[in-house]
């Protein structure tokens, strides 16, 4: 019987220097690989989410940027109809309604705020050097409309957009 006790002792001993797990440093070092793959990710939708936002923004911007210079156009081209804007509203009134600053003979500016946003049109005649000016509404044959969209991202950089388009007085024949 005393055989019989020692031989399994010993099978006992075997068996627990062979028991296969995680010793401590492996699960630390389990545990470091981990938090640095979860730090990872952590950064990345950060920087998922900044340039979401930096394209909603965009978005945003080139939506306000067109609207003005489409609004423009739409004073503009309404002269044939008999109503009371058109080419000579937007050289003569249209720049005080509007509250266009003078800049020279050639060009107004006006800038204002929406939202977040810094919105700067410029009315100024086209090609730049002519004669033609401001004073002399009548003789004024093409106006360029420049809109600048500014803005200052979540990281504080300065952003914008610029648009221009260029508006031709209409000759009409009766």
């Amino acid at each position: 019987m005393r055989n019989l006790i020692t031989t399994t002792k010993a099978n006992l001993s075997q068996a627990s220097r062979s028991q296969e797990g995680f010793t401590l440093l492996e699960v630390v070092i389990s545990m470091l690989i981990l938090s640095v793959g979860i730090f990872g990710l952590i950064k990345s939708a950060g920087s998922v989410i900044y340039y979401q936002n930096n394209s909603r923004l965009i978005t945003e911007a080139t939506l306000i940027t067109t609207n003005k210079i489409e609004n423009t156009k739409r004073y503009a081209a309404n002269e044939p109809t008999g109503g009371t804007y058109g080419f000579n509203y937007l050289t003569t009134d249209y720049l005080t309604d509007q509250v266009f600053t003078e800049i020279s003979n050639q060009n107004y500016r006006k800038i204002e705020t929406e939202g977040d946003f810094t919105i700067t049109t410029d009315l100024q005649i086209y090609p730049s050097g002519t004669s033609e000016n401001f004073d002399e509404s009548t003789s004024i044959h093409m106006l360029e409309v420049v809109v600048k969209t500014e803005w200052t991202d979540s990281r504080g950089q300065s952003k914008n957009v610029e648009m221009a388009s260029v508006l031709h007085r209409r000759q009409f024949v009766e």
